[in-house]
């Protein structure tokens, strides 16, 4: 620092004033830097509200469905399998053919079987006679018996005779009956209308009751899909489908399909079946609906989603589910008052559609949920509040199998 001097020319000022200076110019100094610090700071704590995107809460046109993963099964599903040992002489059906009732589909060869049922045909021959011959001795005994000209002991023992004879062609029939039937089961036939699948035996192959299935057979058109629903929704159901006393009209309960593409089956099954116990280990009970399939486009085993619901409609408060937080409390949502400051508000959720969730209690139409920058906020902030993309009401419906009403877009304007 330069050294101070006086005014005076060749007087230099003591050494106390000179130190008295300086301390007063470096007390100067410091006060201009605190005031400029204090100005940074000033314009550091202005900043601006935090920004976050919101969506209003809509009133929307949904139909009572819910969803659920069910698996189809056929409604006549067969095992073909040998009833008789014998080699394979024809397989009739090409695999995966669509065969009808009757048709034939294997044939074993008959030629044991033929003979068997020619020598048990014998054997009732054989037994007719005796039994005709044995009730003739009986008459005829019984004629001369009136005049004494045979002992008691003749005529019981023709009796016996009588009964033995009549009682080995009931044998004889037996047996012919079952060469009848092990004749017919050379020929394996189809029960019912189906699909043949995968033959597991080849023609010359020597198969026994013990081969196992030889192929498997299942009916297409009409086809099942069960699925299991919590207990709470079956009671829900069939409150919704009273009809007017203590029964339920099962053939109300209309159920569509969701198939593994995304796309929504065209014909509309109906409840036929509910399991009579509930699943303790799950808390749910199984439903089974009966859908036409006259194109075969399902098949049996395959996974599909599975909607209960009904064709009315009704009027239903909807946000996004990416609004909706939890804690110990419950559900809840942040709002953005009109005054653009946070509110926290409890509500009451009911079901799910397509990533939209429907508000039972705790919002009105037209106030604006959080839905991004939630964790940012807490209530009573000012927040900078910008309107979030929103899918198409069109492509929710498509995704939860087209429940919502596009008709009624205007309410989130």
């Amino acid at each position: 620092m330069p050294q101070l001097k006086s005014t005076e020319p060749g007087r230099a000022l003591p050494r106390r004033q000179v130190m008295f200076l300086n301390c007063a110019a470096l007390v100067a100094l410091c006060s201009l830097l605190l005031v400029a610090c204090g100005s940074d700071s000033k314009e550091t704590t202005a900043a601006p509200p935090p920004g976050v995107l919101v969506a209003k809460a809509a009133m929307r046109q949904i139909s009572e469905t819910v969803e659920y993963v069910g698996q189809t099964s056929a409604v006549n599903d067969v095992s073909l399998r040998v009833q008789v040992a014998g080699y394979l002489l024809e397989r009739t059906f090409d695999e995966g053919q669509d065969v009808v009732q009757g048709t034939g589909l294997f044939l074993i060869d008959p030629a044991l079987y033929q003979a068997g049922l020619a020598a048990a045909e014998g054997a009732v021959a054989e037994a007719q006679a005796e039994v005709s011959r044995t009730d003739k001795d009986v008459k005829r005994y019984r004629t001369l018996g009136q005049s004494q000209s045979v002992s008691k002991q003749q005529l019981d023992k023709a009796e016996i005779e009588l009964l033995q004879a009549q009682a080995h062609l009931k044998t004889a029939q037996a047996q012919l009956l079952k060469a009848q039937i092990d004749l017919s089961h050379t020929i394996i036939k189809a029960p019912f209308d189906g699909r043949i699948g995968r033959a597991s035996a080849s023609v010359g192959d020597l198969v026994t009751p013990q081969s196992g299935e030889l192929a498997r057979l299942v009916e297409l058109n009409p086809i099942y899909a069960s699925f299991s629903v919590s207990e709470r929704d079956v009671i829900a159901a069939k409150r919704r489908y009273q009809a007017g006393d203590t029964d339920v009209e099962m053939d109300r309960i209309e159920v569509r399909l969701r198939l593994p593409d995304g796309s929504l089956y065209e014909h509309v099954g109906r409840v036929d079946f509910i399991d009579n116990v509930v699943d303790r280990k799950t808390g749910t009970i199984v439903l089974r609906a009966r859908f036409d399939n006259p194109e075969k486009l399902l098949v049996p085993g395959l996974y599909v989603s599975t909607m209960l619901g009904r064709e009315e409609t009704t009027n239903k408060l909807i946000i996004p589910q990416s609004a909706v937080q939890e804690d110990q409390a419950g559900m809840f949502v942040m709002v953005v008052a009109p005054d653009s400051k946070v509110e926290l508000r409890r509500i009451q959720t009911g079901q799910a559609y397509a990533g939209e969730l429907v508000v039972n209690a705790g919002l009105e139409a037209g106030e604006q949920v959080i839905v991004e920058g939630i964790q940012k906020v807490r209530p009573g902030m000012v927040v900078d509040a910008k309107p979030a993309p929103r899918p198409s009401i069109q492509q929710g419906s498509e995704a939860a199998a087209g429940d919502v009403d596009t008709g009624n877009q205007a309410g989130e304007r």
